[in-house]
Parts: C-alpha cells; structure tokens; sequence
C-alpha cells in the first residue's frame, strides 16, 4: 500500500488487520521463541523496528493487536541474546529457507494480469496487450511500478518449483520431510523452512553451496566426463573415478542418455554441439531448466528475519499459510484470512480477480466489496476507500 494512501484508506485496512490479530489462532508459535529476534513495519512508513524479543506469544500476539503492523517478521536464527545488536547477538543455529517467488519465474501469463502504477500521482493503468512505453493517463508522468494479481497458472509453476525442491531436498539431501515445512508467503509464492539438525548449524558458505546445488549453478562438463583439450578446441570424455550414478552427474547422464560405458555416444554428444565451451553452454542451461529457481539471498542469510507464519502480508493482506496438500492448496481461498463485511472503495482502474471462491470483475469506479477484496485491492494500491 501506498505512503500516500488517505488516511481513511490507512484506517479501514489497519482495521481489518487488528480484528484478525485479535481472534486469529493462526499465528505460528516459533520454536524456543525466547531465543528468537523479531520485527515489524508500519503502515505508511519507510523501515522497520527489529532487535524485538517476546517470551510467549501471548506477549506477541498483543504487541500485534496494539501496535498493528504491516508485516510481522521473525528470524530464522537462535541467539544467545536477541535483541542485542546484531554482532552481540552470539548465534547459535538457524532453518536453513528457501524463497520461491513467482516474480522470478519469467512466466509468460504475467503482462495479462499486471497493472502500472504511476509513482507521480498513483493512478493505475489496466494490463495491456503489447508493451508500449509507459505515460500515465492522470499527470502524464513515465515512471511506473507494476504491480500483479497472480493468476493459477502463476501458483502452479510456484508448485511445479515447489516440487522440484522438495525431491532435491529428499532425494539428493536425504532430508526427511517431517524436517520440512512449507508455506505460502502470502502472496505470490512459497517459502520452504528445513529444520533438519543436520543443515542449521551451516554458516553462509555452506548454505550459498546448498542453494548453488538445488539451483544447478556452477555445474561443470567435467561432472559428466567432458573436459577441456585433447583434440584441439573440440575437447575429450573421460568419466570421473567416482563414476555418474549419483547427484547432478546421475540427472545430466539421465537426460544426456548416457552410462557409464557410453563413452562413444557422449563423444558424439560432444562434437555435434560442437566442442568443449559449446557443451559447457548446453550444460548449463539444462541445469538451469532442471533445478529450482529460488532466491538465493535468502537462502545464505543465517541472521535474516522471515515473515512470520499466520501473519499478514502488506501486499496481498492474505496471510503466510501452512502449506500441507501442495496439489490441493488454494492460496485464494486457504490463505485469504479477512472478514466479509462491506466495503465501499474507488477503483483506479477496472479489475478482475479470485478471492474465497468467488469472481470478482469490477469494471465500475466504485464498488462495495466483502473487506477480504478491498483489502487486497487496497494493498495492491488499485483501489481506495471512498
């Protein structure tokens, strides 16, 4: 939402998210909480208050209700001392998260369901066909956010990433899935916390190498047996000792069709695609097709705090949800937490979008709506309170 968002707009939404604070049983209790750093921001103001500890989560769930932020945050970390600055903090162990973000996916449904929201006066202007350079229709200004309504397809190819992950993490991990938590963020993806006592001792280093492995970065020819030389640029095969039955090596030898004895047909393989460096470029972009596209950052970051599970998320207003049935999760109707009482908000621009089952395709300047839609219209900065 907007910081320039009328005060009665700031109130109702504000409004909304306080009867949910307050009757809410959602809210996700973190384990050993007392050891846990938490934040929050303000509605229509920039930064946050972090270095918070709480004892309990009625001591929270109060503090919500009272202070009523815009998004609730927790860190993913344990510290001796929490609220201490984060060099004092002594760090003892951290879930290790990934953050699946559709934005990220380069989907080709996107340019149908976003909205241009001009950062002069903040009138907004409906999807459009072809991709033309930006002038708001209001002031005439070309500076523009874009703001998207996810669709399903958006949501599957989330779960398709999901999927991918979650095999990574059984399969070439050996994490088992009780150790696994997965989550909707509340907006337009997922977040996948592992608690595995294994990984959360990890520094940085190490997790930068996991989020590499699920995400196929930094593989190599040599991996599958290509290497550099050996016949002037075109380069030579010769499998590595601990052979192509396991990890990245077995999936590439998988889609290269190849074993341990196919030296011959990988040979082939290598001079149609014409050399070492050519192989190289094929290889990677496989790689990249086959692993999971996620937010590394976040992955690495062993002191970042995490919107915390069961609060609301300014974007959307819908809640970050536990995700337990992957195929039948719905986040516009499992996470879409606000009431249904009425209100009356001004469109920018005509809109359409999901919300509890049912459609809503509001092509009229004012409308009134069940507060779970104009909330999320609010968010979204498309609509206002009349």
């Amino acid at each position: 939402m907007s910081e320039l968002a009328s005060n009665r707009t700031v109130s109702a939404v504000k409004n909304a998210f306080k009867e949910y604070y307050f009757r809410s049983k959602k809210i996700e209790e973190p384990a050993r909480i007392e050891q846990r750093e938490f934040g929050y921001s303000h509605f229509g103001q920039k930064g946050m208050t972090r270095h918070l500890s709480f004892s309990s989560m009625g001591e929270l769930v109060a503090t919500l209700v009272r202070e009523v932020p815009s998004d609730v945050y927790c860190s993913n970390a344990c510290y001796r001392f929490p609220t201490y600055p984060m060099q004092e903090k002594e760090w003892i162990e951290a879930s290790v998260i990934f953050d699946i973000d559709g934005k990220d996916l380069d989907l080709p449904c996107v340019p149908s369901h976003t909205y241009q929201l001009c950062t002069g006066c903040m009138s907004a202007t409906p999807p459009q066909d072809k991709q033309t350079p930006f002038t708001c229709h209001s002031c005439g200004g070309s500076k523009a956010d874009s703001v998207s309504i996810p669709c399903s397809k958006c949501i599957d190819a989330s779960k398709k990433e999901l999927k991918k992950l979650l095999a990574f993490l059984k399969t070439d991990l050996g994490i088992i899935r009780d150790s696994v938590s997965i989550y909707f963020s509340g907006n337009n993806g997922f977040h996948i916390h592992v608690s595995d006592p294994d990984f959360v001792k990890l520094d940085s280093s190490a997790r930068s190498d996991l989020a590499g492995y699920v995400s196929g970065a930094g593989l190599l020819p040599e991996s599958v047996g290509v290497r550099k030389g050996g016949n002037g640029n075109l380069g030579s095969v010769k499998f590595p000792r601990g052979g192509i039955a396991h990890g990245w090596r077995y999936k590439m030898a998988e889609r290269l069709k190849i074993d341990g004895s196919s030296i011959l047909r990988l040979q082939n393989i290598l001079v149609q695609a014409g050399g070492y460096s050519a192989f190289k470029s094929e290889l990677e972009k496989s790689a990249k097709e086959m692993g999971t596209r996620i937010d590394a950052q976040v992955t690495t970051d062993v002191h970042r705090i995490f919107r915390m599970p069961g609060t609301l998320n300014s974007k959307s207003g819908l809640s970050k949800t536990r995700c337990e049935d992957i195929d039948s999760f719905d986040p516009f109707t499992d996470a879409c937490v606000l009431g249904d009482t009425r209100i009356a908000v001004r469109l920018k621009c005509p809109v359409k979008l999901r919300l509890k089952g049912r459609s809503h395709n509001v092509s009229k300047e004012s409308a009134e709506l069940p507060a779970h839609a104009a909330v999320y219209l609010i968010c979204k900065g498309l609509a206002e309170v009349c």
